[in-house]
């Protein structure tokens, strides 16, 4: 009998959990690796022809191959790849692939599962399923690929009834979430102490900390650096703070005792088959317990927002240690435009503002104007200028028509749902309610977003006597050479109650600067004096003494 001819076998090893991968000590994964890795090795023990290829690593751990994302095209699969190797002409016409069963190639569908089966035998590659030792070859027994396309049935069968019953479990566990959690997954800042989490308490000190800088105007990278330099511990398996850790904590609305369940759903992308996870409903209230208050909570997310829609450009000046220009972000040229540069030259010179396309040869605004004199009064101006206390009746009737569109939104989130059902038992006409159903949510949530950024400008209104002593306790610092850390953080903060009060500052040639509160009121400002209604003011930092008695220093610690 002649001996068969020589050829490469490869081997695919695949594992659906990629916790049991994690876990290696776990037994699942011993037995399920060395099942495979032992019926490989006595195939081609009984097979010396065979020569095991050790260049290609086939494993796919914690890989499903029920959604297919194993044999995905342009996926990250490595049964995917050997595919796109073969059909390449990469690897040889007459080789071996050895798997376990036929369902570890594919637990999909069996139009898939048999899709990619064909695929390789077509192409000459010879498929061995190990635990029955059948092989599938071109030209083989029609009466086999029956066999398979059975098995492929099965398997496909039974990952979709463990899905199902998955979702069950789920579901009902959903429907009784107030007697028992979802998961023993918590916040960072929490741990589950048998049905009930707690906090813990070092870490939502942290936790507070970062909202109120975050309120104050301290951007998030800012805030994971002093947090490193500080040496506060990092959460999780990282190395340090990072913008992107701390903006994962601010966007929770776990801080307000909020949980929001997901589902993990699949589509198809650019030829991949990938998945997502989407929210199922309304968030949960009061699952976890609340750390922060919302006005913190609101304030820290609206001033963030704020920040990055005025980010840009070369406008806020150098910020290092401590912030130099108070006013980036809002200072424009009044000719051109242009945010206005922040400009230091140094012990013999005096900070100043100026265009930035001047600086190019793009604009005729040629003035330079003083920084610190221009700070003095807008500091001053803050206060002066700060937005009027709100009456109470405003501040009800905004929070009662808040609670109105609250519940609008809820009643319109159930009518979806009840329209998703019924797009389920083939309405025609479902479709299109729902589309409108869409468009009356999107306005209602545009409708609380406006009241929300709304109540919390009256609110911070409301606290006029916060910026007084905002002001004061800068000047002091400033004046007495305080630790550089602590003048950032005044800093910041009075950063944040100038954006809070001026809407614009827009400097124009002839030296005036036109200055627009968030109220909309506007005022001219030039020589010590502001101008309205053809009528001259002096400034609020002269009028009302506030900081008279307090020498300010000649110029501004550099960054």
């Amino acid at each position: 009998m002649t001996a068969p001819a020589p050829a490469t076998a490869y081997s695919y090893l695949r594992l659906s959990s990629a916790r049991q991968a994690n876990k290696a000590d776990q037994k699942a994964y011993k037995d399920g690796f060395r099942r495979q890795v032992a019926l490989r090795d006595a195939y081609l023990k009984k097979n010396p022809h065979l020569r095991l290829d050790t260049s290609l690593t086939l494993h796919d751990i914690g890989v499903s191959a029920y959604t297919a994302a194993n044999i995905a095209r342009g996926g990250t699969g490595k049964l995917a790849a050997f595919r796109a190797m073969v059909e390449a002409g990469k690897i040889a016409a007459g080789s071996y692939l050895l798997v376990e069963s036929l369902d570890r190639l594919s637990r999909a569908q069996v139009n898939e599962a048999l899709e990619l089966l064909l695929s390789l035998i077509n192409r000459e590659i010879i498929v061995v399923t190990l635990m029955d030792e059948q092989i599938y070859r071109r030209g083989a027994d029609p009466t086999q690929f029956l066999i398979s396309i059975v098995h492929m049935m099965r398997s496909f069968e039974e990952s979709d009834l463990k899905s199902k019953r998955l979702r069950s479990t789920w579901d009902n566990k959903r429907q009784n979430i107030g007697e028992r959690k979802l998961t023993a997954r918590a916040p960072a800042w929490l741990h589950l102490n048998g049905s009930l989490f707690e906090p813990i308490p070092e870490r939502v000190d942290v936790v507070r900390r970062i909202l109120r800088e975050l309120a104050d105007g301290i951007g998030r990278d800012k805030i994971a650096m002093r947090l490193n330099q500080e040496g506060v511990p990092c959460w999780g398996h990282g190395r340090g703070w990072h913008g992107g850790t701390v903006q994962k904590i601010t966007d929770s609305e776990a801080l307000r005792g909020y949980f929001q369940p997901h589902k993990l759903v699949f589509e198809e992308r650019d030829g991949k088959r990938i998945s997502k996870r989407i929210p199922i409903g309304d968030p949960i209230p009061n699952y976890f317990p609340a750390v922060v208050d919302d006005e913190l909570w609101f304030s820290a997310r609206r001033i963030a927002t704020e920040r990055m829609r005025r980010h840009g450009g070369n406008s806020g000046g150098r910020q290092g240690t401590v912030i130099s220009n108070l006013f980036g972000g809002l200072a424009t040229c009044g000719v051109c435009g242009s945010p206005m540069n922040y400009r230091d030259r140094g012990p013999r010179s005096r900070p100043i503002l100026r265009c930035s396309s001047e600086r190019a040869g793009q604009c005729s605004n040629h003035y330079r104007y003083p920084y610190q004199a221009t700070e003095d009064v807008v500091l001053s101006s803050a206060v002066f200028l700060a937005p009027q206390r709100s009456e109470p009746s405003e501040l009800s009737n905004l929070e009662s028509r808040i609670r109105i569109k609250l519940g609008e939104r809820d009643s319109l989130q159930v009518q979806g749902e009840n329209i998703v059902n019924e797009l389920g038992q083939g309405n025609r006409f479902a479709l299109r309610r729902l589309a409108e159903i869409d468009r009356s949510l999107s306005a209602v949530e545009n409708d609380i977003h406006l009241i929300e950024i709304r109540l919390e400008k009256l609110r911070a209104a409301d606290r006029i006597e916060e910026r007084e002593v905002a002001l004061s306790k800068m000047l002091d610092l400033q004046g007495n050479d305080a630790p550089e850390a602590e003048i950032f953080a005044a800093r910041s903060r009075i950063r944040q109650i100038i954006r809070d009060t001026f809407q614009s500052m827009v400097f124009y040639p002839d030296g005036h600067v036109a200055i627009t509160t968030e109220n909309g009121e506007s005022y001219l400002y030039r020589d010590g004096f502001y101008l309205k209604d053809g009528r001259k003011f002096p400034s609020a930092y002269s009028f009302f003494g506030l900081f008279a008695d307090r020498r300010r220093p000649s110029k501004s610690k550099k960054d």
